[in-house]
């Protein structure tokens, strides 16, 4: 499978899982989502602009569907903030942050970007060496979203 088919269903898919009261199980919907997020960065629905757009894009349109419901809470954050690559130290507070906005709704999206380009940071190849750091990391995220989350809060967790 190609490079550019392999993105498309990653971002079919994602849109697929962020938007399952629109789509369902519907993937035609999600792909006129990702048209207009494609028209939105590029102004051609066909063609896909690069990862950073897309998800700019992406994150405003969450922001905007998401948000309508003042019950729900959402925060986006970006691993790549930090120019010294992953670095759990880091990493922890600024999650917490997070994590600490969304506290007090009932429904809350943590929303993760950058997390396998702040691993992999200057390096060319992905190794199985940074696939476990990558494990690492979603799991370290994940505790801590388990941690700082009140028992009767649902929490969606979505790294990418």
């Amino acid at each position: 499978m190609k490079a550019n088919q392999r993105d498309q269903i990653t971002r079919l898919h994602l849109l697929n899982t962020l938007f399952p009261l629109l789509t369902g199980e519907d993937l035609y919907l999600a792909k006129q989502i990702e048209h207009t997020i494609n028209f939105a960065t590029t102004g051609n629905p066909e063609q896909a602009g690069d990862t950073e757009d897309f998800n700019d894009a992406l994150i405003q349109l969450l922001e905007k569907y998401l948000t309508q419901d003042q019950n729900f809470g959402f925060y986006h954050w970006e691993a790549t903030v930090q120019d010294c690559g992953w670095n759990p130290l880091w990493a922890r507070e600024e999650v917490i942050t997070g994590l600490k906005q969304v506290a007090g709704f009932k429904k809350a999206m943590f929303f993760g970007t950058g997390l396998r380009t702040a691993i992999q940071g200057q390096q060319l190849r992905w190794t199985p060496k940074l696939d476990q750091e990558y494990e690492e990391a979603v799991a370290f995220v994940r505790e801590l979203a388990a941690y700082w989350s009140t028992k009767n809060s649902q929490l969606t967790v979505v790294l990418f």
